[in-house]
């Protein structure tokens, strides 16, 4: 009846407990609102990203296009309906924001198979079982929609960072084509029988290796004449060994005389050439 620490003492009986005691709710309404949070931040973001291409869209689809509104939509690019953004996008979204989706999914999944746990244990305590179960499903469908967004994008991903290599690479071939070996042909009448020879043109740091750190291959070709001991080249190929290092495989980019060759045969690319070549 008194607290011994204190002083204080009970003046009146305990408070009877309640008649009735509402479950509890929070472990589903945390479920639900992780579901939700995951759906409406990839939909917000989708939207909104990409300056508001596939948002535009939308609104053009659900107002039309005859009112004022959507036609300054439409005034940057008229043709945008009729673009595939809206599977584009998604699918663009889906793969580069999967680290931030496919785990708050898998939180999502584990709040409500807890809160499904918890009120089928113990109805009386907590509630929520139809609403867990609603934010469980969903979550779970979020996962296996950034799951499989994720996993088909990187092939994708590998294929676009094999072009980015390629094309830098091409770039350097170009560079020193233009500033070296083109050089050296209108100063001596002939390319060089080393590329290191282009130095005497060019003292500046040019590129002498591919996109993955391996060394052109050089080869002058088209004897024309010998001035002297020294030999004339009217013709050149330049190799990349490509990604696998090796020399004579699928992979090599060729240059011949500034032109980029597709299995050694198809021009794809080209270079300008000097007009005392193109004359002969």
């Amino acid at each position: 009846m008194e607290c011994s620490g204190c002083g204080a003492r009970q003046i009146g009986e305990p408070m009877a407990k309640p008649d009735v005691l509402l479950p509890k709710l929070g472990s589903s309404l945390a479920a639900f609102g992780c579901a939700m949070f995951v759906l409406l931040g990839f939909t917000a973001v989708w939207l909104l990203s990409n300056d508001m291409k596939a948002g535009r869209v939308l609104l053009v689809w659900v107002f039309g296009d005859g009112i004022k509104f959507t036609k300054e939509l439409l005034d940057v690019n008229p043709k945008l309906p009729y673009y595939k953004i809206f599977s584009y996008d998604a699918y663009r979204q889906m793969f580069f924001q999967s680290f931030i989706w496919i785990p708050l999914s898998l939180l999502g999944v584990w709040l409500g198979r807890r809160a499904m746990q918890r009120a089928k244990a113990a109805p009386e305590k907590f509630g929520g079982f139809s609403l867990a179960r609603i934010a469980t499903t969903v979550s779970a469908a979020l996962l296996v929609v950034f799951s499989v967004g994720a996993i088909s994008g990187i092939p994708d991903v590998l294929e676009r960072g094999r072009l980015r290599k390629a094309a830098a690479t091409r770039a350097a071939m170009y560079e020193l084509h233009a500033e070296a070996l083109e050089k050296y042909h209108r100063e001596y009448g002939s390319y060089p029988q080393e590329l290191s020879d282009v130095s005497r043109v060019n003292a500046e740091a040019l590129p002498n290796t591919d996109y993955w750190e391996n060394n052109f291959s050089y080869q002058p070709t088209g004897v024309i004449a010998s001035r002297g001991s020294a030999i004339s080249f009217s013709n050149y190929k330049l190799i990349s060994a490509g990604p696998d290092g090796k020399l004579g495989t699928e992979d090599d980019i060729s240059m011949q005389d500034g032109i980029i060759l597709q299995d050694g045969q198809t021009v794809i690319e080209k270079t300008s050439s000097s007009p005392e070549k193109n004359n002969r």
